[in-house]
């Protein structure tokens, strides 16, 4: 018999068998987002939509069956468990009962709240089984787990008390190490990581911490290295989302032999969103463009491997078949035979969009080097491309007679870096042929 989580006057009591090891191990994983819908994501097929609108809870099923396969002995999750603040209770009631199947093997579950579930949202309305531990935001807590009476490990976290939050958390961490394997439970943008909000900012300099041996870091949502000494892990979030989370989406599975440290990345998505370009550059007629496009289809499902796919293709380069591929309905057209081609497969293959990104066989670079008006307009829209944050507001600012209609505002999402990148593309190759046309 073993105690786990001792050493603390109000922490709760959990006792759990285990077989005797010279080491242990845990699971890292962060920012699984329960119940949160799919960005920009759409499937006409209701089978489809299901299985998407499933995924994080499958992933969640996923990590558990992981942490029982391998026997780990507690399981850390670094926030965002919950896609929002109010917790929907399907989201509450999914996580209680994965957090109940580690119950019984003795598996601890340590949690953080982040800045999408933080500790000021709505309070939980389902009760948890008392191997689950959330820390508080007030100060950081530290637990002590234990195996067989035998102290293996320290466990120190902290939430968020607010989404925006400004503390730097990292810096709260005590700095006397407990004499056991300690390990820093936090969500955190570590070292200004872009394309996550500010939250909880630290430098990685602040990581440098005698009084912890490992960082399970949340936050970010690609899996990443931060330090090495100490180690300081990323492990991204547990199932992507939409084509900016693409590619493998899992946890770590992290063993410790004295002062050895070994991560493990293990892939936990039950959808895997993958996209890929195809150069238009030497492909001659449409019917090998086509074939290319189910070719390389057929390659992303292939690396997909046993489970669903959402993929996106982009034509790309410059070609012969420029001229042909310009026509307003020819991303619907390849879309739709791509889709019948696929039609039917188990686990699915669903094309997302097939995007015409190409170009004139011209030189654009050269082009914009002349000294004529042709050149002057590519040089604009050129540079407002190297600038999309004042490409965003030079077009916000030509659209604000639309979309600061209330009506408009309704019924059309704002623009996205995306879009207007990909207006802006488009524009820039329009200007050309028109100007090449009239001149």
């Amino acid at each position: 018999m073993r105690l786990c989580l001792l050493n603390c006057p109000n922490l709760f009591p959990f006792i759990f068998q285990r077989r005797a090891m010279s080491g242990f191990s845990f699971i890292h994983a962060a920012d699984l987002h329960l119940d949160s819908p799919f960005a920009g994501i759409t499937a006409r097929v209701p089978s489809i939509a299901g299985v998407l609108q499933q995924a994080t809870f499958k992933a969640l099923d996923a990590l558990v069956d992981l942490a029982r396969a391998r026997q780990a002995d507690f399981v850390v999750l670094a926030g965002d468990v919950f896609e929002l603040a109010d917790k929907s209770l399907g989201a509450q009631l999914a996580f209680a009962d994965a957090v109940s199947r580690l119950e019984a093997p003795g598996i601890a579950v340590f949690m953080v709240c982040g800045n999408h579930d933080p500790a000021s949202g709505r309070s939980f309305s389902v009760d948890f089984p008392k191997n689950l531990f959330i820390f508080p935001h007030e100060k950081v807590e530290t637990r002590i787990v234990s195996r067989q009476g035998t102290n293996i490990a320290a466990v120190s976290g902290i939430s968020y008390e607010k989404s925006a939050e400004s503390r730097n958390l990292v810096a709260l961490f005590p700095r006397e190490h407990p004499g056991l394997f300690s390990i820093g439970l936090v969500h955190a943008n570590v070292g200004g990581a872009t394309g996550h909000e500010n939250y909880a900012p630290c430098k990685i300099s602040d990581l440098d911490n005698p009084g912890i041996d490992y960082w399970a870091l949340g936050h970010v949502h690609t899996k990443r290295i931060v330090s090495q000494k100490p180690l300081a892990l990323y492990p991204g979030n547990t199932q992507g989302r939409s084509f900016a989370e693409a590619g493998q989406r899992g946890c770590y599975f992290v063993q410790v032999e004295g002062n050895k440290i070994t991560s493990e990345f293990c892939p936990l998505d039950a959808v895997r969103f993958l996209e890929e370009e195809i150069p238009i550059a030497g492909i001659e007629t449409i019917s090998a463009l086509e074939n290319a496009i189910f070719d390389k289809v057929g390659k992303l499902a292939a690396e997909a491997g046993n489970l669903p796919l959402v993929c996106r293709i982009t034509l790309a380069g410059r070609g012969p078949l420029y001229g042909e591929l310009k026509g307003p309905d020819t991303e619907d057209v390849f879309l739709e035979r791509a889709r019948q081609a696929f039609e039917g497969r188990n686990p699915f293959v669903w094309v997302e969009r097939i995007k015409n990104c190409c170009a004139p066989e011209a030189d654009l670079a050269a082009r914009e080097k002349g000294d004529d008006f042709v050149a002057q307009v590519l040089a604009l829209a050129g540079k407002m491309q190297k600038d999309p944050a004042a490409a965003k507001r030079m077009a916000e600012q030509a659209l604000s007679p639309l979309f600061d209609d209330s009506r408009m505002k309704r019924a059309v999402n704002p623009l996205t870096d995306e879009e207007i990148s990909e207006i802006l593309d488009n524009a820039r190759l329009a200007c050309l042929e028109l100007l090449e046309e009239s001149s």
